[in-house]
């Protein structure tokens, strides 16, 4: 039997377990870690402007509902919308949703909640063209700037929930970037745009340290899987319910192989470890290069010499920690002196 819903209970135990260094993406999921133990469950669907999640307690309540550009970020819509977070952690959250404007800039590129194409498409165009693409922590979401070959910013998205939405917001943002976004996507399908004609369901919920997620038409389960993620764990299941090509489920399946992750699991979502990554490489001034090879790419370096580079499925935040394992963890991570280490007084040894 789940303990009985109680929202201050809910607030109360997020006052001791949301940590900043986690950044958005990571507080989302320990938020929907906390109401999954509770009975709650998740039930998103594709929209041309992206998704829409409504929140669903075990009675089959609405909880609370939100739309954005795609799962996660109109889960924590909703999960404001609910007034689940407590202060201060609402109204810094509340920054990393994506403005109206974003939103509409954002559907006319591709849409129905498909981010990664589109960022990965912009990511390839700039990189081509001798340009660079940048991604830092920004309070407690992340920035992502694309540059030109000459150094000149093209665009940027600031205090974004996840690199790969940020990449996709400041493309959009770019009238040449977001012209050839379309151009090169226009007769690609569209896994999402086909879900919302078909009035196809999204259900997800957090269990036994990743998330479990279900596609639904109707009354009937088409499918269901897990991931590292929410976005992960949604994609997994179209693969599984033969939503996706087969191209797409084995670049995935061969990123799951060599994943270096999954075996020494930390029961913390890629995304909450990946941003405490991106947190650090901020504070010490190195630079996280995005770029595109088969898989999203994070290049770290220290002056002109590469000290790390890894690997993400579809988030750069999966690619940051990707990277530290690939990497010298002290070359990458500089650690800072101990704090609050007890004096060592000078002793003869015995």
């Amino acid at each position: 039997m789940k303990d009985e819903f109680n929202v201050e209970v809910i607030k109360d135990r997020l006052r001791k377990y949301l940590r900043h260094s986690e950044g958005s993406c990571g507080m989302y999921h320990q938020i929907l870690a906390l109401l999954s133990e509770y009975g709650c469950k998740v039930v998103s669907k594709e929209i041309p402007e992206g998704a829409i999640s409504r929140i669903i307690d075990q009675d089959g309540n609405i909880l609370g509902e939100g739309a954005d550009i795609t799962w996660p970020p109109a889960t924590l819509r909703a999960m404001i919308d609910g007034e689940i977070i407590p202060e201060p952690w609402k109204s810094e959250l509340k920054e990393v949703l994506t403005s109206e404007e974003d939103i509409k800039r954002v559907k006319e590129i591709f849409g129905f909640g498909r981010i990664v194409r589109p960022s990965a498409t912009a990511i390839s165009k700039v990189s081509s063209e001798g340009g660079k693409v940048f991604t830092e922590r920004d309070r407690i979401g992340v920035t992502v700037a694309f540059y030109d070959k000459n150094d000149r910013k093209i665009a940027e998205a600031r205090n974004i929930f996840c690199p790969a939405c940020a990449a996709v917001i400041a493309a959009s943002r770019d009238l040449e970037l977001r012209d050839y976004i379309k151009e090169q996507l226009k007769n690609e399908p569209n896994t999402g745009k086909m879900k919302w004609e078909r009035g196809i369901e999204n259900v997800f919920r957090w269990d036994n340290f990743c998330v479990t997620a279900s596609i639904w038409e109707g009354e009937k389960k088409l499918a269901e899987n897990w991931g590292c993620c929410t976005a992960y764990a949604i994609v997994r299941t179209e693969v599984v319910a033969g939503l996706v090509g087969s191209k797409v489920g084995k670049v995935l399946k061969f990123y799951c192989d060599q994943c270096p992750v999954k075996s020494i699991w930390f029961g913390k979502a890629m995304g909450a470890m990946g941003n405490i990554v991106l947190k650090r490489l901020s504070e010490t001034g190195l630079k996280a290069e995005i770029g595109y090879e088969r898989f999203l790419t994070v290049t770290v370096k220290d002056d002109s010499q590469i000290i790390g580079k890894g690997y993400g499925s579809l988030c750069a935040l999966s690619g940051t920690i990707n990277m530290l394992f690939r990497s010298k963890g002290i070359e990458v991570i500089k650690p800072s002196p101990a704090k609050d280490f007890p004096i060592i007084k000078e002793k003869k040894d015995a």
